[in-house]
């Protein structure tokens, strides 16, 4: 639970301190002026700096989009909906951009419990399962103090079953949190950023080519060699591509 603390205040640390970035309040000026080149320009520095906010990789997205960066555009969305996953704004728009993707590949169906299990997790933001985590843990704690403390064995077991059920609780919406961190920090997810590049069957130029990969293709990195990645489609096609093609999330 300490560790849950912790990322918390980091994050409301994080959030006034990025708040009152007047980098990020120029670069919503410049975007609002339709010079979205120099916007954007900002917004990367920002990013570049170790900034992390949806509004951050919101208001990149946006921009991106404008300027017709297609590949981007779905990394920055993809990046904010990493943080605020239920946001109506960011999913609209991320869909908006995966119209202009040209011969999107389906997405591989995922078993019905991890579908479920997704959806939950999703919901809510990682921020929001920590602060109940927490909350849910002091309220354990406090029944556990009842339980210890009561006269009365009704007033025991009331304590007792209310304790079990809330830490039960607890320990899950932190494992729905962790589960998002992971998500966030395991950097091995891509966006092809290239507007079409040729997938290689190994990591070499001259080997031959498997099919045609286009830009917003999200993608799993499987293996690295030097400059070149090894990754799967969300169809499940497999192939090799250079690291320049493409944006690590």
């Amino acid at each position: 639970m300490k560790k849950i603390t912790y990322i918390i205040i980091l994050l409301l640390i994080n959030t006034f301190t990025f708040a009152s970035n007047n980098k990020f309040e120029q670069a919503n000026k410049l975007y609002s002026q339709n010079k979205f080149e120099d916007a954007l320009k900002y917004y990367e520095e920002l990013i570049s700096e170790g900034y992390s906010s949806p509004e951050l990789f919101y208001n990149a997205a946006n921009t991106c989009y404008r300027l017709n960066l297609t590949g981007k555009a779905i990394y920055y969305y993809e990046k904010a909906k990493l943080l605020r996953p239920n946001d109506d704004d960011i999913n609209y728009n991320l869909e908006l951009a995966r119209l202009r993707v040209k011969n999107l590949p389906p997405e591989v169906p995922k078993i019905f419990p991890v579908r479920i299990f997704k959806k939950v997790v999703f919901s809510m933001s990682y921020k929001f399962w920590g602060v109940v985590s927490l909350l849910l843990f002091v309220l354990f704690l406090v029944f556990t103090y009842h339980y210890f403390t009561a006269v009365s064995s009704r007033l025991k077991k009331i304590s007792f079953l209310s304790s079990i059920f809330i830490l039960f609780f607890s320990i899950n919406t932190f494992i729905f949190m962790q589960y998002q961190l992971n998500r966030i920090n395991n950097h091995n997810n891509a966006v092809i950023i290239k507007p079409e590049i040729n997938a290689k069957s190994s990591p070499d130029d001259s080997s031959s080519d498997l099919f045609k990969i286009y830009e917003g293709y999200k993608a799993e990195i499987e293996t690295k060699s030097d400059n070149w990645y090894e990754i799967k489609l969300t169809d499940g096609r497999k192939a090799w591509v250079k690291k320049d093609d493409l944006m690590i999330m």
